[in-house]
């Protein structure tokens, strides 16, 4: 009996051993796998990663086109980029600033997946009973689903035992009121354009509004920035970036200058047969934003919509195959798709055309072409998208 004892704890000691090795083995694939697509400068912070379980679901989340857990690390890659002379004169510690990092998103769910977002659950909310006690927070714009993650991060940060400082800025990050001095110092010590800085001050002045101190001030900004990398990445034209490729294949694909043996879409990924349907988006009063609106502006708004369509219609695809989009001309957007299904091809537009209106405020003109070449549906599409227009010097019988 003394002897079975014995082995029962040998074998013990050995299952440890070896759940040791495999958690060992993990973390080490763990490490391998984010130094393949991150800069050195945040390697001190991979423990910290690694700690907090309830980040690594993130990688499982694509919202606006972007992995989540990838944000995360951009934010990250920036925030450890920022010069410590630049940090002390804000008095906020590195150590606070990562952890606000960490923790500013880790929250999110389905709720924000493009995979699961359906544009009509989006409403205005109130701001949860437990946030409130932050000046400002009473009276803020809050929008479920968008903001729901803020609650959610707000409560894990707290079980992680995060300083009141960094619990303030997981709570407004979305909400607080960013001021110039904060702006200014960070935005130099990155280098950002006068026009970036401009834009991140502006932008959305119902929602940004509740006093807050400088590391929450930072980590919106920072948020902010992430935002504006990804609406601008297909827009780029450095290098041979997937957005960039698929911005100029689609364009010379309808306006029938190459056809479905173009290399480019191999590197994408997509194989095409040559009569994939055309769906148009065509955007309504944009000539009078235009004259309304700085350059950048103009190109942010563009940037903005290119993204979201390209969203959407994945989103309708099912993940099974991959539309392709691009901006032609413009104010129009051109949708290559194997869809062939009329009704199909109908509720794409509507639902595209339903959030193109919720999230910019723009209406559009949309129709498709199908049966024929991907030169020939644009045209088709175009065709059936003037149709809508209204008529300016004929009246109705």
């Amino acid at each position: 009996m003394e002897k079975a004892a014995t082995m029962g704890g040998e074998e013990r000691v050995k299952r440890d051993s070896l759940a040791d090795q495999g958690g060992f083995y993990q973390r080490e694939y763990f490490y391998k796998t984010l130094f393949s697509v991150i800069k050195p400068e945040i390697a001190p912070y991979l423990e910290r990663l690694y700690e907090v379980k309830e980040l690594l679901s993130l990688s499982e989340i694509i919202s606006d086109g972007e992995n989540q857990l990838y944000h995360v690390i951009r934010m990250l890659e920036i925030a450890a980029s920022i010069p410590d002379s630049v940090l002390e004169k804000l008095k906020i510690s590195k150590d606070e600033l990562v952890t606000g990092v960490i923790f500013h998103d880790v929250g999110k769910g389905k709720e924000v997946d493009d995979r699961h977002f359906d544009s009509s659950k989006v409403t205005k909310g109130s701001v949860p009973v437990f946030l409130r006690h932050y000046p400002g927070m009473n009276w803020v714009e809050w929008v479920v689903p968008f903001h729901d993650h803020i609650a959610a991060s707000y409560l894990i940060a707290k079980k992680y035992h995060c300083s009141i400082r960094v619990l303030e800025a997981v709570a407004l990050h979305h909400h607080v009121k960013i001021r110039p001095r904060t702006l200014n110092l960070i935005g130099d010590s990155l280098q950002l354009s006068s026009m970036v800085k401009l834009d991140i001050f502006h932008y959305n002045p119902v929602q940004y509004v509740a006093p807050g101190g400088n590391l929450a001030q930072v980590i919106a900004i920072l948020d902010q920035l992430c935002a504006i990398e990804r609406k601008f990445r297909g827009f780029s034209g450095l290098g041979l970036e997937p957005q960039q490729i698929e911005y100029e294949v689609v364009r010379d694909l309808v306006i029938g200058i190459t056809d479905n043996k173009d290399p480019r879409l191999d590197v994408l990924g997509v194989s095409l047969k040559g009569n994939e349907s055309v769906i148009l988006f065509d955007l309504k009063a944009f000539g009078s934003f235009v004259k309304m609106h700085t350059e950048y502006e103009v190109q942010n708004m563009k940037a903005s919509i290119l993204q979201l369509i390209r969203n959407m219609v994945r989103v309708n695809r099912g993940c099974r195959e991959r539309d392709i989009v691009a901006l032609i001309g413009g104010d129009e957007y051109a949708v290559v798709t194997k869809v062939k299904d009329i009704a199909v091809l109908n509720k794409m537009a509507e639902r595209v055309a339903e959030v193109i209106k919720l999230k910019t405020g723009f209406q559009v003109r949309a129709g498709y072409g199908i049966g024929e070449s991907i030169a020939k549906n644009y045209h088709k599409a175009r065709l059936q998208a003037e149709l809508m227009k209204k008529r300016r010097f004929l009246l109705d019988e």
